[in-house]
């Protein structure tokens, strides 16, 4: 069990310090928070108490209230009436919704993206999934992680299409902690499988092939739910009576 103050020690590998009052206060309080919750330092269902953070940070409360809206409108922490923010804990039901409109704004990028398709894009994406399967090799699943995500941010800037990067980047966001931590608990065959359907993926991009892009995409979304599913035990079963975790500087959190 870790307190927050090393919690956020482990975050920066420094000892806490206030943050710089000159800087934006909101967004680097929202980032330090945003950063612990995808980690998985936070737990689902821990209570975000303002004046803990504030203090923690030593700011006031204003730009922690602003940060932790920023985080609800991301979906990485939800507000209950009379109970204050807790990081947000995903039933299956809303797994399954997140899936399917994942699903389809993907589609979209892809109708965008390839007619915009070039040797260079070719060249990165294949850079990707070779260092992909390398960091497979090596067992380093958080290498793998961030590969996977700017595989999809290749694409994503490749449609052109400037809202619906906002969009698709932000419901993306919205899983990314479950699909971190469900990654770090499959098998190593199970690793290169994952890693095999970009490389899938990217086959037919090069084609060009809209349709059969679509379709393999679905697929490669559907088994990172079924990843997520297959690893968290609470999906669907959040007991919303129980006692939240709190954060503050005493008492014990995140683990």
């Amino acid at each position: 069990m870790e307190t927050i103050s090393r919690i956020f020690w482990d975050l920066s590998m420094q000892p806490l310090e206030p943050i710089d009052q000159s800087g934006n206060l909101s967004e680097e309080v929202a980032k330090r928070l945003r950063s612990a919750i995808k980690a998985g330092l936070f737990q689902p269902g821990t209570h975000l108490v303002e004046q803990d953070i504030a203090e923690q940070f030593s700011v006031s409360r204003m730009p922690i209230r602003i940060a932790i809206q920023k985080l609800i409108d991301e979906g990485l922490v939800i507000k209950e009436p009379r109970r204050g923010a807790f990081v947000h804990t995903f039933s299956a039901k809303e797994l399954d919704e997140v899936t399917s409109i994942r699903i389809a704004l993907e589609a979209m990028v892809l109708e965008y993206a390839i007619p915009n398709w070039s040797d260079a894009i070719e060249d990165e994406l294949a850079g990707i999934v070779e260092r992909m399967f390398a960091a497979a090799n090596e067992g380093d699943r958080q290498a793998i992680f961030e590969l996977d995500v700017k595989f999809h941010a290749v694409l994503w800037e490749l449609s052109k299409h400037a809202l619906l990067i906002e969009v698709v980047s932000s419901l993306r966001s919205r899983i990314s902690r479950f699909l971190a931590e469900a990654n770090d608990r499959v098998s190593p065959e199970e690793v290169i499988q994952h890693v095999a359907t970009h490389n899938d993926l990217l086959e037919v991009l090069k084609k060009g092939d809209v349709s059969e892009a679509k379709a393999v995409m679905t697929e490669h979304i559907w088994m990172s739910r079924e990843r997520i599913k297959a690893n968290y035990a609470y999906l669907g079963q959040r007991d919303t009576s129980a006692p939240a975790q709190v954060i503050n500087s005493s008492a014990n959190s995140a683990t």
